[in-house]
């Protein structure tokens, strides 16, 4: 909708103006008249009128009084002016040219000219129009890739996904405000009862709203973990409310706006938003600890209920470390893992040597366990290598430790397997089963499982089997012998059992298959 002002005091002029003309013709929906530049000011003011014809030469303020004010004053300083004068004077053109005005009309005014004129200002203001539009959407489209990339990055980093090159390239949003000390909230909405797409809106909706009170007052981010839950990373201020209070305050706008009574779990305060991970991980824990309750903010009360939440974290690391003991890279992976958690908790070097001499023992004695190997000085000469050792000492004295154990191990399960093999060739026709074979070679039935399997790339039964077979084909072509006496010979005491587990791996028969194999030889 585009509006004219004809700023005009000699009342014909104006009115012929106004009335004179179909201005709907020309694109324009409502004309508005002025006797002076003060009452000229006092319509833009209240109806903001796009387009203006004045005249130069009025009493009180003159038409170019009234565009400077304009230009240099008033909202409206891209309004779209024409001039209307009775003299052809260059100094008024050179005026109107420095207040960008957009034509210069002298009196008296022809009709199709004025039409021409304000029709050209018309379609100057919807190309305007056009590309503020396109530049709106552009703006739009380029925030939502950027909100998207940052809300993957954050993503990344409390996933512990970034690796030292990401790390460098931190969205420029967040470069100045990398070392800032910060807190990560889950929010959990209350329980949702309805299709999945509406449940989706409604977790996107309280995403929003979280967004208007955090991302857009600078004091946070908001985005969604990898399991779709809302988290919220709160930037520590030295002024203002502490965390507690904004999420105790956008609970209660929550509650307002969707009728929701939110929980909200708050990890730990942590340097740097390189360690949010730390203060996610915290929220999560805290989380499962608090499935069942009822408290609207959950966060460690004290450095007790840290040091709890660290005890677990290394109870876990331990336990996956000596449940995986067959497997080196497993295990080492574990260590690494475990490496990462100790540096980020900034832990004392006696707290790590602690640990480590702990964890480095229970893996030694379940490898003893697991290999059969008799014990020696290796877990001692591993303590004492520690003794004046700083943290990053001790972690890398114990990685080694752990590494040279679990590998040299490594280094000999072709012997142990090769040897089973042997054995398996030359026993064929024996009881043969995994827990013998574990039992010959002084290991654990479990361990020689997974030594044999991952070796062989098959199980060690099914190995058995195979190599029953074999022999007992080359039997079949060779010799005249019965499928039962086969049977005995390469371990089967049932041959009913014999024959299902021959037709099962050729597809025939024993008999079927010695008529086979002799009418090929004819």
């Amino acid at each position: 909708m585009y509006k004219l002002l004809v700023v005009d005091d000699e009342k014909m002029i104006r009115m012929g103006i106004k009335n004179g003309i179909d201005w709907k013709e020309v694109g324009i929906d409502e004309v508005f008249t002025a006797a002076s530049a003060r009452e000229a000011l006092e319509v833009i003011e209240k109806e903001h009128p796009q387009i203006m014809l004045t005249d130069i030469s009025m009493t009180e303020m003159t038409g170019l009084d009234l565009i400077d004010r304009i230009r240099n004053e008033k909202k409206d300083k891209e309004m779209r002016i024409l001039v209307l004068t009775g003299y052809d004077r260059f100094d008024y053109a050179r005026q109107c040219l420095r207040l960008r005005v957009q034509n210069f009309l002298l009196k008296p005014i022809d009709e199709e000219e004025l039409k021409k004129s304000v029709s050209e200002q018309v379609e100057a203001l919807k190309a305007i129009r056009m590309q503020q539009e396109m530049n709106r959407r552009k703006l739009r489209t380029e925030g939502t890739r950027k909100q998207m990339e940052m809300e993957q990055f954050m993503r990344d980093l409390v996933h512990q996904r970034i690796t030292a090159d990401s790390a460098k390239s931190y969205p420029e949003e967040l470069v100045n405000e990398r070392e800032r000390a910060a807190e990560v909230v889950i929010l959990i909405p209350e329980v949702y009862v309805g299709k999945d797409s509406e449940q989706d809106f409604h977790k996107l909706t309280v995403k929003s709203i979280c967004m208007d009170m955090i991302d857009a007052r600078r004091a946070g981010i908001t985005f969604f973990d990898d399991d779709g839950k809302i988290v919220l990373i709160f930037f520590v201020s030295d002024t203002g409310k502490n965390v507690a209070e904004k999420v105790e305050e956008l609970t209660e706008i929550l509650k307002t706006e969707c009728d929701i009574k939110p929980r909200a779990v708050v990890g730990s305060q942590v340097q740097g938003l390189d360690s949010l991970y730390v203060s996610y991980n915290d929220a999560l824990r805290l989380m499962e600890q608090e499935r069942k309750g009822f408290r609207k903010i959950v966060r460690s009360s004290s450095e007790q209920d840290r040091e709890q939440i660290i005890q677990d974290i290394y109870r876990e690391f331990k336990q996956a470390m000596i449940a995986d003991i067959a497997d080196g890279e497993r295990v080492m992976h574990v260590y690494e893992k475990f490496e990462r958690a100790v540096q980020t908790y900034n832990l004392s070097a006696l707290q790590v040597q602690r640990w480590c001499v702990e964890l480095a023992a229970g893996i030694f004695f379940s490898y003893m366990l697991e290999t059969g190997e008799m014990a020696d000085n290796r877990l001692e000469a591993f303590m004492k290598s520690l003794i004046g050792a700083g943290r990053e000492e001790v972690l890398e004295i114990t990685g080694t430790f752990i590494r040279k154990l679990i590998f040299k191990e490594e280094n000999n399960q072709h012997e142990i397997i090769a040897n089973a093999r042997r054995y398996i060739d030359e026993h064929i026709e024996e009881n043969l089963s995994v827990a013998n074979l574990a039992d010959r070679f002084y290991v654990s039935p479990n361990y020689f499982s997974s030594l044999f399997k991952r070796e062989m790339k098959e199980g060690c039964s099914e190995y058995i089997i195979k190599k029953r077979i074999e022999k007992s084909k080359y039997l079949l072509e060779t010799t005249t012998m019965k499928a039962g006496k086969i049977a005995v010979m390469v371990g089967y005491n049932d041959t009913n059992y014999f024959s299902l587990a021959f037709k099962k791996h050729t597809g025939m028969s024993p008999i079927r298959y010695r008529e086979k194999m002799h009418r090929k030889h004819l």
